[in-house]
């Protein structure tokens, strides 16, 4: 039986027409079955995956289930940055590698953050919609010089969030308890509670990855000590926030605003009460996704992919 690679994310499978060449080169099939949903559930991936050594996924449910069905599986590669989605104890125990592609999109999800932090600052969504109904509203909003702006989450995205922060002459906090001192972005205030942070800061934007430890992070306890007229930007992951609170939060004036790239459930459910505020800027979890930036990370999934199988 021929060794194969699966592709299931979509954002690959555009590129495929540029890597296939050096995969097939490799000695490798290629399958990229059509994604018609959000993601692959496990069962779905489970046909598939008789005689696959490596996989290139997207957002796909990689639960301990999958790897049991995976018998030829040596490496997974987790497109993009996060890894939330992938049962690492399962994949250790079946003996798979997992990587992911770091260090692709850090300046794409930071203008997309800031994106969102300049919309909430001024207001164009609300100006937008009034101009088109008819009226032509005089919307007071923030500057940003002199404004205080909080990262939680110092990687990649977090210090291109940094630099960018800087140019608009914004002071920048950060928080992250995993980066070592010698490596804090200049001129930023590191805080080491995070409470400290979010009371200190009227914008708090989110780019640190899920974990154990930071899911809900941002929860009642963590809205309350955010200023009144505090804005919230989350390009991180959604469960980072607890949803019923922000919502709360939202709705009793405990913080101004927020500019959500991300949620719990996704799609965001037609019942969502976050549809509904128009203090809040909705997104569809795409950040990153720019012509560059999706490029660059499926090029490197393909390099990382042949260096762990060893080309042929």
């Amino acid at each position: 039986m021929t060794d194969r690679v699966l592709v299931t994310c979509a954002q690959m499978q555009a590129e495929l027409p540029v890597h296939l060449p050096r995969l097939l080169d490799a000695g490798f099939e290629v399958m990229a079955p059509p994604l018609t949903g959000q993601q692959f559930l496990s069962s779905e991936l489970a046909p598939m995956m008789s005689g696959v050594q490596g996989v290139i996924a997207g957002d796909d449910q990689l639960d301990r289930s999958f790897f049991e069905s995976s018998p030829d599986l040596r490496v997974l590669i987790r497109w993009g940055i996060g890894m939330d989605s992938v049962d690492h104890d399962a994949a250790e125990a079946h003996g798979v590698v997992v990587r992911n592609t770091p260090g692709v999109f850090g300046g794409e999800v930071a203008d997309s953050a800031f994106a969102y932090l300049l919309m909430l600052a001024r207001r164009h969504h609300q100006v937008d919609v009034a101009v088109r109904e008819g009226h032509w509203p005089k919307v007071e909003g923030t500057s940003l010089r002199g404004s205080t702006l909080g990262v939680v989450g110092l990687g990649v995205i977090g210090q291109a969030m940094v630099d960018r922060a800087h140019g608009f002459g914004m002071d920048v906090r950060g928080f992250d308890p995993y980066l070592p001192p010698e490596r804090a972005p200049h001129g930023v205030t590191i805080d080491l509670d995070l409470h400290v942070l979010l009371q200190e800061s009227r914008f708090v934007v989110l780019t640190c990855p899920l974990t154990r430890e930071t899911f809900h992070l941002i929860d009642d306890g963590a809205l309350r000590s955010m200023r009144s007229d505090g804005l919230l930007v989350n390009v991180a992951r959604g469960p980072v926030v607890d949803e019923v609170a922000l919502v709360a939060a939202l709705e009793r004036g405990g913080i101004a605003g927020a500019g959500l790239d991300v949620f719990e459930v996704e799609p965001l459910p037609e019942t969502s009460r976050l549809r509904r505020m128009d203090n809040v800027i909705l997104g569809a979890h795409n950040g990153s996704n720019t012509r560059e930036g999706v490029a660059r990370a499926s090029a490197r999934a393909v390099d990382i992919l042949l260096e762990e199988l060893g080309s042929r």
